[in-house]
């Protein structure tokens, strides 16, 4: 009885309500028989509970969505003419499609009355047509439930597929076994748009794949074996920044010299056009030769004009030359300023380009590593403080290489971004890890530098010195200032050498000794084995097969190191070390093992193999335990590593690549450069951090009353007190936009497409992300409203029109209200009040005269929901719905760990998560120990 208990109870709801047809269709008497007992009102609670017990099988629900049947009337009266019993043309009919879409074929003919429909095509113009609310409410609900039935048939019901790991995971996977750092772009993409990289009917493998793998496993292992051989080095370069002005003074006197002569044969050459004696020949020239600068070119026709040599240049010299030389005479003053500015005997400032002046200037100071650095890490020191002048939002530097490939955009030649908050006379020292690789000592990947933020963009940099020198006639005022710049490496114990390198202890790494046998060579690859497997041993045969390859290349006269490489490199391209094996017999549920256990834990916290501590759990059961696992799952997300957890996880969720898919006008946005907007998207994932650290609740992403940000991001938003490149927790006023993601300038800047805001765009990722009701797809089919291009309406103005047509307000009247209370916020997420819009003139350029301004209004109706005046109230609406937001995340959450799509079978598990989580405050930290305690979890 006490298995029965809980499947009866869970039919007590039943008890109060009298069953519809849909629930009870598969036997006309059961269901007379039940409404007889339900009226009759005299049976015992142990007899009803029995007798729901003994109909459940009849009483199960079809889960296969189906449209509302409030909807029948709609196609009787205008489709069923044309496609019923008596006529069916173009051999469709539409009377025998109600009920659940049960099957593919179903579902194929309601996405073709949806297509249809959407497109207008139906019904025929000539014939009587559905009032457009009528026609819209029935287009919504067939949208939605499309998506439902298209869930529902793709349902895995909770089978995963054999996986191999993604970039992310493989990247980090080398650097845990070997130490390196790889770059593993090149590899095939682990995604398609929206979905997370752990999904296995994704993690599919090419045949040229394996040769990509042995050829990164062969990458990672030189630099294993460099990093090995480094072990012992420790070094230290220091370059003082006065020393840059040694050159900059000599090339400054000698530019000066030249300019000076250019500067004097030019005005002697105008002279001598401007005489009223050259007048008629002057005239005569001008008819081809348009301007002063060509007019010089032909010096030596005007009388009078003296030769180029006369003033110091050589025989010959091309005039070009000269007037180049000449346009920079107005960079003088400001090289003269740097020249007498203070602190130049112990110290260097640092500058903006100047056109083509930069190479004279201390744009960047270099640090250049020297082609025998050891590889490993290392740390840079940068000593540096901003003049007492300097604004705020100048009070940042970049640190990086001369030529990076490892930047995430390929754009941004620089690591990092941080804040000055020393001064010239108490200089800050700011430390940055570094790691140091073969692939970074080799050409000008070796000079490292800092410069002022913003510097490196040189369209941008060379507009504002000549925006300064209009205003002043010198140039930008200096901001920063640098003492010294360095580079330190420490030795590196053994204890703290990477798993695989440990592994080989007692087989030489180089060449000084010769080969070695297999007694001393079996055991070493034995342990490297186990390492890269993550806990799991290699047959016999495989450490056999490894022995004979090192055996068969030594004999061809191979060096020992390549061939001992060739044997590991076979390790880390074998389907143990690239796939996430749970192996089976068949298709039915089972039991993970301990080892499987922690990896998949691992894998999913850390996106890397489990620890030692975490394969002696293990290994001797303990994992197995539900307190040991939950106290392994706390250790695991108090440890760096789970910030790829958190970064992944949250950037795929959120959909933040989307910040990629456009550039943002420099001009419209000028501080939203890469290092603002690096910022903005590690707000998003550095909140979540302090969520998951702190066990603060998950509602604090629709509203809070405080920020996680850096000094660079506070003064982006207007906060002031902050500083440094941590993130942190600020409080925030009441009256503050800020506070929680809708707040966040990465998650509005995605609502635009980098000029302009898209509330569109806005309101759909907040029905799919927050809501969890999203929209769905936009139809392919649907005409554009070409009638508005051109015309001077408002954002809202221009929007209405979609709910004009059916098609478009099924979705529309849902989306809009949301996008249009998030207007206040411009395309780079800034706070404003009025916005505007340009028509393009007849040359296809922004026409002045065509322009229209208008104060914003953020208020709407949420569809079938309440209205709300300004996006605070809007703010405080969508607070409300945290059990919506928490379903969509827990769904989000189990798609990422278990590596396939979230499917019906799933809402089981999604209801148990809640149930835990809930008084616990809905803290992410509690719906990841619920997942993890969960079977599903367990299971495979």
């Amino acid at each position: 009885m006490a298995d029965i208990r809980p499947r009866m109870e869970s039919l007590l709801p039943l008890l109060n309500c009298e069953p519809s047809p849909e629930t009870v269709r598969n036997s006309a008497s059961q269901k007379r028989r039940f409404e007889n007992w339900a009226t009759s009102r005299q049976s015992s609670r142990i007899a009803v509970l029995g007798l729901l017990f003994l109909l459940s099988p009849w009483l199960r629900a079809d889960p296969s969505p189906g449209l509302d049947p409030k909807h029948r009337g709609l196609l009787e009266t205008y489709c069923q003419g044309c496609h019923g019993p008596e006529k069916q043309k173009g051999k469709f009919r539409v009377d025998d499609l109600l009920g659940p879409i049960s099957t593919v074929e179903r579902a194929e003919k309601w996405q073709k009355i949806l297509n249809t429909l959407n497109a207008g095509e139906m019904p025929p113009e000539d014939e009587k047509q559905p009032d457009p609310k009528a026609k819209a409410d029935f287009l919504e609900d067939l949208a939605h439930v499309m998506v439902a039935a298209r869930k529902g048939l793709s349902d895995q019901h909770g089978r995963t597929v054999l996986r191999r790991l993604n970039r992310r995971e493989y990247r980090n996977t080398l650097r845990e076994l070997l130490g390196v750092e790889l770059e593993v772009n090149e590899l095939p993409a682990d995604t398609r748009l929206g979905a997370f990289d752990t999904i296995g009917s994704n993690l599919f493998m090419s045949s040229d794949q394996f040769e990509q793998y042995e050829a990164l496993g062969r990458e990672a292992l030189e630099e294993a074996f460099a990093l090995h051989a480094a072990a012992p080095l420790s070094k230290k370069l220091r370059v003082e920044a006065e020393s840059t002005l040694d050159s900059f003074t000599q090339k400054n006197q000698e530019a000066h010299k030249e300019l000076s002569k250019a500067t004097a044969w030019i005005k002697a050459v105008n002279d001598a056009i401007a005489s009223p004696a050259n007048a008629p020949k002057v005239a005569e020239l001008k008819k081809t030769l348009l301007t002063d600068e060509n007019l010089r070119h032909a010096w030596e026709q005007i009388p009078g004009a003296p030769a180029p040599e006369q003033y110091g240049f050589a025989k010959n010299v091309d005039v070009q030359v000269i007037h180049e030389l000449a346009v920079l005479t107005q960079f003088v003053p400001y090289e003269y300023r740097y020249l007498q500015m203070p602190g130049l005997k112990s110290g260097a400032y640092l500058t903006l380009p100047s056109a083509g002046r930069s190479q004279h200037n201390n744009n960047h100071l270099p640090l250049p590593l020297p082609a025998d650095w050891p590889v490993g890490p290392a740390t840079v020191r940068i000593r540096v403080g901003a003049l007492p002048q300097t604004p705020p939002e100048r009070r940042f530097i970049e640190f990086g290489v001369a030529h990076n490939p490892y930047s995430p955009s390929g754009k941004s030649p620089f690591f990092s971004i941080h804040h000055v908050v020393g001064t010239v006379d108490q200089p800050q020292t700011l430390e940055i890890p570094y790691k140091v690789s073969r692939k970074r000592l080799q050409g000008r990947q070796r000079e490292l530098f800092v410069r002022e933020r913003g510097a490196g963009d040189l369209s941008k940099s060379v507009q504002a010195f000549r925006n300064a020198f209009q205003q002043n006639g010198i140039g930008p005022d200096l901001a920063l200032w640098v003492d010294w710049i360095e580079i330190e490496r420490q030795p590196v114990s053994d204890a703290d050498m990477p798993p695989g390198i440990r592994a080989l202890h007692g087989v030489p790494l180089d060449d000084k000794v010769g080969p070695v046998t297999p007694e001393v060579l079996r055991p070493a690859l034995e342990r490297f084995s186990l390492e890269a497997f993550r806990g799991t041993a290699a047959p016999a045969e495989d450490l056999e097969r490894l022995l004979t390859m090192y055996q068969v290349r030594i004999g061809r006269g191979v060096r020992h190191s390549e061939a001992l490489k060739a044997a590991l490199v076979s390790v880390l391209s074998s389907p143990r070390f690239l796939y996430r094996a749970e192996p089976g017999s068949d298709e039915r549920r089972r039991v993970l093992t301990g080892p499987e256990l922690a990896t998949r834990l691992s894998y999913l916290l850390w996106g890397a193999p489990p620890d030692a501590p975490l394969r002696a759990a293990a290994s001797s059961g303990k994992i197995l335990n539900p307190g040991e696992l939950a106290a392994h799952t706390d250790r695991l997300l108090q440890d760096p590593r789970s910030d790829d957890f958190v970064s992944a996880f949250v950037s795929q969720w959120l959909l933040l690549d989307r910040l990629d898919f456009f550039q943002f006008n420099p001009k419209l946005f000028p501080k939203f450069d890469d290092g603002l907007k690096a910022a903005t998207r590690a707000e998003v994932t550095q909140t979540f951090a302090h969520l998951l650290a702190t066990e603060a609740p998950l509602s604090d992403l629709l509203k809070a009353d405080y920020v996680v940000v850096n000094g660079l991001l506070a003064h982006y938003y207007g906060i002031e007190g902050v500083e440094g490149d941590s993130f942190c927790k600020v409080p925030l006023p009441a009256d503050s936009p800020r506070g929680g993601l809708l707040g966040m300038a990465a998650i509005l800047a995605m609502g635009g497409n980098g000029e302009r805001t898209n509330p569109v765009e806005r309101g759909a990722w907040v029905l799919r992300k927050l809501l969890n009701d999203p929209p769905p797809p936009a139809p392919a089919n649907v005409p554009e409203i070409t009638r508005l291009a051109g015309k001077l309406l408002t954002t809202r103005e221009r929007l209405q029109a979609h709910q004009e047509d059916p098609q478009c307000a099924s979705c529309h009247r849902k989306i809009d209200p949301l996008g249009f209370g998030l207007e206040n916020f411009d395309a780079a997420g800034q706070w404003r009040t009025h916005d505007t819009y340009q028509a393009l003139g007849p040359n296809g350029k922004p026409d002045p005269k065509a322009t229209k301004t208008w104060a914003i209004e953020a208020g709407a109706t949420l569809h079938k929901g309440p209205s709300f005046k300004d996006y605070y109230e809007l703010r405080d609406i969508l607070r409300t719905r945290t059990d919506a937001f928490a379903t969509g995340f827990a769904a989000a959450l189990i798609e990422y760990a278990l590596g396939r799509p979230c499917g019906f079978s799933d809402e089981p598990l999604i209801a148990r998560m809640l149930e835990l989580a809930r008084p616990k405050g809905f803290t992410p930290r509690a719906f990841l120990h619920a997942l993890i305690q969960s079977p599903e979890f367990h299971s495979k």
